[in-house]
């Protein structure tokens, strides 16, 4: 997704990717989910500062998930092989700033 228009870009190893789109497949079907924070650089000198264990942030669209929803997803991510922790928020409760710098999954 990096462009000369758009020079973003995830730091995560597809490896990686595939296992946060297989449990937010899980346990949150039918949302947007897109990454936002310190794994979304938009610089080199950006992308050598994340490190293997740096958080990953992630927003989730509407409808808002239930407790006891997030609290599985949580578990699931927390109990997987990524070697990061994984934060979920609901986009909504985001500020608009979040999204300017975000990476759709």
């Amino acid at each position: 997704m990096t462009t000369e228009s758009n020079p973003i870009s995830l730091v995560l190893t597809p490896d990686e990717q595939d296992s946060v789109c297989e449990i937010l497949n899980r346990y949150a079907p039918g949302h947007r989910a897109f990454v936002f924070g310190s794994r979304v650089v938009t610089s080199a000198d950006q992308y050598r500062r994340v490190k293997t264990y740096s958080d990953l942030d992630i927003a989730l669209t509407e409808p808002t998930l239930t407790l006891a929803q997030m609290d599985e997803m949580r578990e699931a991510f927390s109990q997987s092989d990524l070697p990061m922790r994984v934060d979920i928020a609901s986009a909504a409760d985001l500020p608009e700033e979040w999204e300017k710098r975000a990476w759709p999954l």
